[in-house]
């Protein structure tokens, strides 16, 4: 084998490796994070919704944006209260702070999406109400 090929060879090992740890966090996430089962839950009302309001492709990026937005912040919260469980189990201000703040960040976040969310479905269900009534 050549050394350029090895070069291939050992960053698609790299790549797939990367890609394999990636999928044991978000497992790791659903297994031990109700609030991400749950984000995982309301992408699916989402698609759901989205298919049956036939909503625009900006809509789409925005809704997801903000979804991917909870999930990713979701994920680096979990992170950060590994690695603070991780330095002490004995409380410490300073360990207390660092999940509050990663917890608070997550609940930002979600705010934002909820009205990010509602912003875009509230008028397709209210012109759905006028329709039956």
């Amino acid at each position: 084998m050549k050394m350029n090929e090895q070069k291939d060879v050992s960053l698609i090992k790299n790549m797939m490796n990367k890609c394999k740890y990636s999928l044991q966090g978000l497992a790791y996430c659903f297994k031990n994070e109700s609030s991400f089962l749950f984000e995982a839950i309301m992408a699916c009302l989402i698609i759901i919704f989205g298919i049956w309001f036939d909503i625009e492709f900006l809509e789409w990026v925005i809704s997801f944006g903000s979804l991917a937005l909870i999930s990713i912040t979701e994920l680096i919260n979990t992170a950060i209260e590994a690695t603070v469980d991780m330095v002490t189990q004995e409380y410490n201000e300073y360990a207390k702070i660092a999940k509050d703040c990663g917890s608070a960040a997550t609940g930002v976040m979600s705010i934002l999406a909820t009205i990010v969310n509602m912003i875009i479905f509230v008028p397709y269900f209210i012109e759905l109400f006028v329709k039956w009534f």
